[in-house]
């Protein structure tokens, strides 16, 4: 999906495109796919390999004699990994600065390329970064959600889309995709692979190589086992407020240190936060976030894969909202001290536009969600009630639904 938006001119101008996700998602065959596209199949140059190290060493305008000799306008070059390598930032400043007007620039890696951005970073102003997540319901079966409500600035108008579009059928290819990502998880080999061993050895793998080569590869942290540890003991918690107290009596270390390993794993694409909606809620969670895993594989089977796997399409959809220039999107969740809560929030620009409350199969509204408008004063929202019952489609007063899962998340981009 993200290249539908990425590589538009009117939203990037010659910027260098930055393509930013977890490992094995897929942004090598979609960077090769576009260079093959263009006419540019020669110009992937991955920083991994030592021949394009070495040719850099050699002259660090390597890659102007192949793009010239294609004798086409605007060739596309790929640098896959230069993130690993010291100076990539100059490196990338000065053949950006050197042939913008010539060349166009895509930038990929297995590690968050937005990892290092800091204030005055030499690379401001000259790429736009994008998100290429894990596969979702609308591009398995090439469902399109246009016009998309969330993008509608007016409340009226967005909640006139949103009846709209979730009164369309839902035929048995979005039943059946939604029933395949909920066994093998989101990630193309496991998912198209179809097959339980090798689906469990895949996600197996994953966490190990993920912890023990990306991690060290981007920090200094040299307790991988309880990094492991620390993820075994995250899946039973994701849905409740988590408590780094507690995770470091567990894992006899400093608060302050588990606070440090999530934000690294967060890093890595391999777990998520989200924040507690603070903004007029009385005796609301103001600190305490839920965490969740990218991929609800990790996640115990049953009302925690499926509050996971709602998060996982939440928070995607903001972050692929927020690259398209719509405003920023964040996903938050409301809970009190008397434990009335509302499951997810996305809010624009601090405004909440749809709140989700997740169930298994309860089919009556649940009364925060119901009353949900004396938290969201003078601000009307969407509010959905998401339950794993097939077919389900229910409507009630001030824009609120019940629906089943799958109708939900083809919404969903």
């Amino acid at each position: 999906m993200v290249e539908e938006y990425a590589f538009d001119e009117t939203l990037t101008g010659r910027h260098m495109i930055f393509l930013a996700g977890p490992r094995q998602v897929g942004k090598t065959m979609l960077a090769m796919n576009w260079l093959k596209k263009k006419g540019c199949a020669s110009l992937y140059f991955n920083w991994d390999d030592i021949s394009t190290r070495q040719a850099y060493l050699a002259d660090s305008r390597f890659f102007e004699s192949p793009a010239r000799s294609l004798g086409i306008q605007d060739p596309w070059i790929v640098f896959d990994e230069i993130h690993k390598r010291n100076r990539w930032r100059d490196i990338l400043k000065g053949a950006y600065d050197l042939f913008r007007d010539d060349f166009r620039f895509l930038i990929t890696g297995s590690a968050r390329l937005d990892l290092f951005r800091r204030s005055g970073d030499s690379l401001v102003g000259r790429y736009n970064l994008f998100h290429m997540m894990p596969l979702s319901i609308r591009e398995m079966t090439h469902t399109q959600p246009d016009p998309f409500f969330l993008q509608e600035t007016d409340c009226k108008r967005m909640a006139e889309i949103f009846a709209e579009k979730v009164s369309d059928p839902t035929g048995p290819n979005i039943t059946e995709a939604y029933e395949q990502f909920w066994q093998y998880g989101p990630f193309p080999e496991p998912f198209l692979k179809q097959n339980d061993r090798f689906c469990r050895k895949w996600h197996q793998d994953y966490l190990s190589l993920v912890v023990r080569q990306d991690l060290r590869d981007i920090s200094r942290v040299v307790e991988l086992d309880k990094i492991e540890n620390l993820l075994s003991l995250l899946s039973p918690r994701i849905m409740a407020p988590l408590s780094m107290a507690n995770l470091a009596n567990e894992l006899e270390v400093a608060h302050t240190t588990i606070k440090s390993w999530l934000e690294q794993l967060k890093k890595l694409y391999l777990v998520f936060p989200v924040a507690p909606w603070t903004k007029k809620i009385p005796r609301g969670i103001k600190k305490e976030k839920k965490w969740y895993f990218l991929d609800w594989y990790y996640a115990p089977d049953g009302a925690a894969r499926m509050e996971n796997m709602i998060a996982t399409y939440l928070y995607r959809t903001c972050l692929a909202m927020a690259d398209m220039g719509y405003g920023n999107y964040r996903l938050h969740y409301v809970r009190t001290l008397d434990k009335k809560e509302i499951d997810f929030v996305i809010a624009r620009d601090n405004q909440p536009l749809l709140a989700v409350e997740v169930k298994m199969g309860d089919t009556t509204v649940s009364r925060p969600l119901r009353d949900r408008n004396r938290w969201f004063l003078n601000t009307p929202t969407i509010g959905v009630q998401v339950v794993n019952q097939r077919g389900m489609l229910q409507k009630y007063p001030d824009n609120t639904w019940i629906m089943s899962a799958e109708r939900f998340l083809s919404l969903l981009l």
